[in-house]
């Protein structure tokens, strides 16, 4: 008896003194996160950034004002758990923001990996020797290329510039113009953004300033980048009066519209159109927040003979099920119909269309939306469709005898 009360008392404290050390690793590993992250106010957005690997970086613009904490993170452990590299924070006058490193770890390993021999430095170099290459504006000109020639077979990720690779300097020009002497910095950020993420690069090219339906741009610092939390994705509100979703749409196929014309120089083909990359916020403006796959076309070219069919419109083909399109065929010609198709799919397509099933009582008193969404998927003159639409879906709006009818979600 003895001896059983004595092996239970040696299990207990074996177990004990195991609780003890599963405690004092979790403490440890606690209070060095703290150390490492800084302490719930100060300065743990800063060890996102990776600032050391500058200028191999997106820029520093909006550096002072997360070292200062003007922007604070909401959340200490999601700066420890994050497979997305997606955080969210807010400003000192409360306003969300989304810090975004625009790529995963594996990425930039990635990239960090080949950064000295893509350069033609000496292995395991500084990042800061790339401000000694000659050679930044030729090296804009070969990534752009690379993706610009890669064949249909191989993934393609990031910007597309077509036709030709020259004009990225016409299209990143609006970003330099402040550049205050520090070209070569700014180009190498270029490079870097191109090589990873080109979405700070689009949003500074078509603002949400000057009306585009893009994120607020509040700046980069490091491998961080700053914008406004504009709302939520339209794919979570499926519960919302069918009346608003219609208001959705309108402004989903005015964007479209907008990335085909309103650019005076580029048109901007959006390559991953989904209702998880579009937000709403409570005014029922939405915001397209995924620019990081993205075909833009110089409109403005003059045509080499390798484009015959330059001056013609491109309507898109079908491919198969699904979201589907060319790049090739995007880009050897003036104008397609990408952007309206997309917006048509994403509302009427075969996958979560957004805007079906329409009411009952719409069909039958406005028969002629389902037919004219129909067309605009499967017609051969999306242009002519899409101006009939927006017609359509206007007068729907403003008429009180539909707002009567569908005042809640059927």
């Amino acid at each position: 008896m003895s001896g059983h009360l004595n092996k239970n008392m040696l299990l207990r404290r074996r177990f004990c003194k195991r609780l003890f050390l599963i405690i004092f690793v979790f403490t440890i590993s606690f209070y060095s996160s703290v150390l490492l992250f800084g302490n719930y106010k100060e300065h743990r957005i800063m060890h996102l950034t990776n600032l050391e690997r500058c200028p191999a970086c997106y820029g520093v613009s909006i550096c002072p004002e997360l070292y200062s904490n003007q922007i604070i993170l909401e959340n200490h452990w999601s700066t420890l758990f994050n497979a997305k590299n997606i955080f969210y924070g807010y400003t000192k006058s409360q306003r969300r923001v989304l810090l975004k490193k625009l790529a995963h770890d594996w990425e930039f390993k990635e990239l960090d990996d080949k950064l000295c021999k893509v350069w033609n430095l000496s292995s395991n170099c500084n990042p800061k020797e790339l401000l000694n290459s000659t050679e930044v504006d030729q090296k804009i000109i070969e990534i752009v290329q690379f993706n610009l020639s890669w064949p249909d077979t191989e993934p393609r990720k990031g910007l597309v510039l077509c036709p030709y690779a020259y004009s990225v300097y016409d299209l990143i020009n609006p970003v330099l113009n402040n550049a205050n002497g520090k070209k070569k910095v700014q180009m190498i950020n270029v490079w870097t953004m191109l090589s990873l993420n080109p979405e700070p690069l689009i949003l500074q090219i078509i603002p949400k300033t000057k009306g585009w339906p893009v994120p607020a741009y509040g700046g980069v610092c490091g491998r961080l980048e700053v914008v406004a939390d504009e709302g939520e994705i339209i794919s979570s509100l499926s519960h919302i009066p069918w009346l608003r979703k219609l208001k959705f749409a309108q402004k989903i196929i005015n964007a479209a519209m907008d990335f085909t014309f309103k650019h005076d120089r580029f048109r901007f083909y959006l390559m991953d159109w989904s209702i998880d990359n579009i937000v709403a916020n409570d005014n029922d403006e939405i915001t397209f927040i995924d620019l990081e796959d993205i075909v833009v076309l110089d409109k403005n070219i003059s045509p080499k003979k390798d484009l015959p069919h330059w001056y013609e419109r491109y309507s898109r083909e079908v491919l198969g099920t699904g979201f589907t399109f060319s790049i090739e065929n995007l880009c050897q010609h003036h104008l397609s119909d990408h952007n309206i198709w997309a917006a048509c799919y994403v509302l009427a397509g075969d996958e979560y269309p957004f805007l079906y099933p329409i009411p009952k009582q719409i069909n039958n008193t406005r028969p002629h939306l389902d037919r004219l969404l129909h067309n605009c998927l499967n017609g051969d003159n999306r242009f002519h469709t899409i101006g009939k639409l927006q017609r359509v879906i206007e007068d729907m709006l403003l008429d009180p005898k539909i707002a009567s009818l569908q005042s809640s979600n059927r």
